[in-house]
């Protein structure tokens, strides 16, 4: 492999990366604050990559407006679904197979209103530039970007402001946090928009680069779950880390031994499940 290969490598590995990135993270904040893995995360990465094909293809949104449009209605959705989940609280089981159902519903009402149909939204940014030999293009800078604004913010929001101490509080200890007069629910809620906003927006920000359908999610939910594992589970520096640790690996494993990449992903988990089961950088 050639300089230019590497490079290459490098620069699609850190675009997705990111991409996977914002997402885990919201999956990550919201078992944080909440203690549930919830399940119908990929499917608001899907929903934004579609909604993002018939707002930009079909109602001619302007791209930015688009991915404006996408975020807040991921919000909504996830205050939607902090509100339909807020009566399991405390019951994991339960909350647990709501969680996995209605993804279940999200994914075969996509099928009935959106169909089969493999999607393109096609280049939104137009532009490159050369790096050693390699082109970037515009559209994956600005994911680039965007990506690393919305991380950058988000840990600024999280330990800078009083709404985000409120959150940590809740993460430490949600009763202690309840004595103290921090409203539980409103952190909850919070932190259910938050993640759902990012997950959509993620999805549209990857639509320009690929087709896209609605059976995105399931992958997507996948590639979530290894990027907390590898991170740790409720740590936000470990979903970045671990999400363009990912995007690299499938980047260059790709380029390797190509259709095989994914073997990779879920053997560096097994091994990582054995030697350090709470994750690069997860606590006990």
């Amino acid at each position: 492999m050639d300089a230019a290969a590497i490079v290459e490598n490098i620069i699609n590995g850190v675009v997705v990366g990111l991409i996977y990135a914002i997402v885990a993270v919201g999956f990550s904040l919201i078992f944080g604050v909440a203690k549930i893995m919830v399940f119908t995360h990929g499917e608001i990465y899907m929903l934004g990559a579609v909604g993002g094909f018939y707002l930009i293809r079909k109602l001619g949104f302007p791209y930015p407006l688009a991915i404006v449009t996408i975020t807040m209605g991921g919000g909504i959705l996830g205050m939607l679904l902090e509100r339909f989940l807020r009566p399991l609280r405390g019951e994991d089981f339960p909350t647990l197979l709501a969680t996995v159902a209605l993804a279940m519903f999200i994914g075969n009402a996509s099928i009935h209103i959106f169909g089969f149909s493999i999607l393109s939204v096609g280049t939104q940014v137009q532009g490159k530039i050369n790096i050693l030999g390699t082109v970037l293009t515009f559209e994956r800078l600005v994911i680039v970007l965007v990506s690393a604004a919305v991380v950058i913010t988000l840990h600024f929001f999280i330990q800078r402001t009083k709404a985000g101490q409120a959150i940590r509080a809740v993460a430490q200890n949600r009763d202690a946090a309840q004595l103290q007069g921090v409203d539980v629910n409103r952190s909850t809620a919070m932190v259910f928009l938050i993640a759902c906003a990012i997950a959509a927006a993620a999805g549209i920000l990857i639509a320009p680069l690929y087709y896209v359908d609605v059976f995105l999610g399931t992958p997507a939910l996948m590639r979530t779950i290894i990027i907390v594992i590898i991170g740790g589970l409720g740590s936000f520096p470990g979903a970045i880390a671990g999400g363009l640790l990912l995007g690299l690996i499938e980047s260059f494993s790709y380029t390797l031994i190509g259709p095989l990449a994914h073997l990779v992903s879920f053997t560096i988990v097994i091994i990582l499940l054995i030697v350090r089961p709470k994750g690069l950088l997860g606590r006990e």
